[in-house]
């Protein structure tokens, strides 16, 4: 068996969740009390990152949706390993423009786009990690 074929066999146990439309290869969520960063992918090898806000006033969450490359992700990698303080993307989508930014502040590892934050600690940016290897890995190697 050749190593392309043994990495695919390993990987292929790491589908975790199904969507009505699409077949989510990853599909994680680190919650906080009022805020979210979401990790999906599909299995078409489009990565996107969701950042909920919960409202105060009816109490329901409400989520900014951006789509990512393996460049990108890369670069949050580098975040994440402390090779980079900061990385800053700009996304333009249907006359909407959103900046977003990933800052290293001591411990902790900051995502923000407009008025919406999520930090997370030393674990959750360990997963994440493992999680955005993955992901660039499935965008690179048609599994």
């Amino acid at each position: 068996m050749s190593s392309e074929q043994l990495l695919k066999q390993r990987l292929k146990p790491m589908s975790l969740n199904d969507n009505v439309n699409n077949k989510l290869v990853i599909n994680k969520a680190f919650f906080g009390k009022e805020n979210c960063l979401k990790l999906t992918l599909n299995r078409h090898g489009e990565c996107y990152i969701h950042f909920g806000m919960l409202d105060k006033n009816t109490n329901s969450w409400s989520w900014k949706k951006l789509k990512f490359n393996d460049a990108e992700l890369g670069s949050m990698l580098l975040v994440l390993a402390g090779k980079k303080k900061s990385v800053a993307f700009f996304h333009s989508y249907k006359n909407t423009n959103t900046q977003i930014w990933v800052n290293r502040d001591k411990d902790f590892v900051f995502f923000k786009i407009k008025e919406m934050s999520k930090s997370l600690s030393v674990g959750e940016q360990e997963v994440l990690r493992v999680l955005l290897e993955y992901m660039i890995l499935r965008m690179s190697i048609n599994l």
